[in-house]
């Protein structure tokens, strides 16, 4: 079996309304979605960030066109050895993923079967929670420690989770410390799990302040509190919880520091930032050896990046936390069978290869609303909404600035 084509277009798809965190506050979710197709009539597919643009594929193709899907490490090796702007791993995971979709169907196993097979029948999965503005009616806006928790309660008893967590970096510290203080009291310890993620915008001395404040909370972990491996340290050393990351970790050069440091007690995994599920599943061993804990972060996805998340996942002897995701906050999405929650967990389907199909009617749609958005046609979006993180309206000239020691 041989690869013949690639083809990749970015589709963004509106959620339920404008999530917000430290870097803007997004009304849309976009995603890249690849399909490589064969000499067999088999077609693979892939996700990754919209703001990897289709046009980037198209200097793959003459490394893929001929090439066994198989290969799974030459592929990415011929990838890395493009140029600069190949060596990122958001390009060749979704070249990956389709690949392993591809010989999933081809020999009639799940692609979970093919990296290790399961050692859970389902992945438990956070419930991630959002500050945010009202939707297209003005309805929905979540800013108080009172509307949090009605959200909260609203997702607990619609999807069942027992994981929560809050997305900071919006507010100032002590609102959110406030927030965070109603979700316990609301939420026990003993039947919830509570995490937290300041979006690492914090200067080391306000993420101790506080840490300090928020201990009682057992938290199960205090996620990027500050920017860097110096300011993850600095804040471990002072604050006794959990420290996590998805910022200051994301390729295996930057782990060793992290343990000499120890800057850091959970890796929070991802099949993009790491280069693609096997290399994933490679963190997932290396961690324990490290003494790290293991979970994994969520990248906005759609159904094919969700199914690639539950497939890794699935098959992950180390991840001790639940998963992350923003499935939850989308009015829609690109596949024909979309995934369901069940008491807060979520599972592939055990079917060849990823288990997914696109609905192309609806692939279609989204492709022309990311083209308006790009456009800047679509009304109160300007040209940069198409992209993941768009400017907070309210807050049009203010930007993450790295917090000085």
């Amino acid at each position: 079996m041989r690869i013949t084509g690639l083809r990749a277009r970015t589709a963004s798809i509106p959620v339920k309304a404008p999530t917000r965190h430290s870097y803007g506050s997004p009304g849309y979710y976009s995603r890249t979605i690849v399909e490589v197709s064969t000499d067999e009539g088999i077609t693979g597919l892939g996700e990754t960030y919209g703001t990897v643009s289709a046009d980037s594929f198209a200097a793959l193709v003459p490394i893929l066109v001929g090439e066994d899907p198989l290969n799974l490490e030459r592929i990415r090796l011929q990838i890395s050895q493009r140029g600069y702007i190949s060596r990122q791993p958001m390009l060749s995971s979704p070249i990956e993923q389709a690949c392993l979709d591809i010989s999933g169907k081809r020999f009639g196993v799940p692609v979970h079967q093919l990296i290790g097979g399961k050692v859970r029948d389902r992945v438990p999965v956070a419930a991630y929670l959002f500050y945010r503005y009202g939707d297209a009616a003005g309805q929905g806006a979540i800013e108080s420690p009172e509307e949090m928790v009605a959200h909260a309660r609203e997702l607990v008893d619609e999807h069942g989770f027992s994981s929560l967590k809050l997305k900071g970096g919006v507010h100032e510290p002590e609102h959110e410390a406030l927030t965070l203080e109603a979700l316990r009291a609301a939420f026990g310890a003993n039947d919830f799990k509570l995490r937290f993620d300041p979006n690492a915008i914090w200067s080391p001395a306000t993420a101790i302040r506080i840490g300090e404040r928020i201990r009682g909370l057992e938290l199960e972990y205090y996620e990027d509190p500050a920017w860097g491996l110096k300011g993850l340290q600095a804040v471990g050393r002072k604050v006794a919880m959990p420290i996590a990351t998805n910022m200051a970790v994301i390729e295996f050069e930057q782990l060793g520091a992290a343990v000499e440091l120890g800057a850091i007690d959970v890796i929070l995994s991802d099949p993009w930032y790491w280069g693609g599920i096997v290399h994933t599943k490679v963190l997932d061993a290396v961690a324990k050896h490290l003494g790290l804990a293991v979970g994994m972060h969520s990248g906005i996805e759609f159904g094919v990046g969700l199914a690639t998340m539950l497939h890794t996942a699935i098959s992950m002897p180390n991840l001790v936390h639940a998963i992350d995701s923003h499935y939850h906050h989308l009015t829609d999405d690109v596949i024909r069978v979309p995934f369901k929650y069940e008491d807060g967990c979520m599972a592939p389907a055990d079917v060849p290869g990823l288990g997914v199909e696109l609905d192309e009617d609806k692939m279609q749609r989204y492709v022309e609303v990311n083209q308006e958005l790009r456009r800047g046609v679509l009304p109160g979006h300007a040209t940069e909404d198409y992209y993941s993180y768009p400017t907070d309206p309210t807050r049009p000239d203010w930007y993450p600035i790295v917090p000085m020691w």
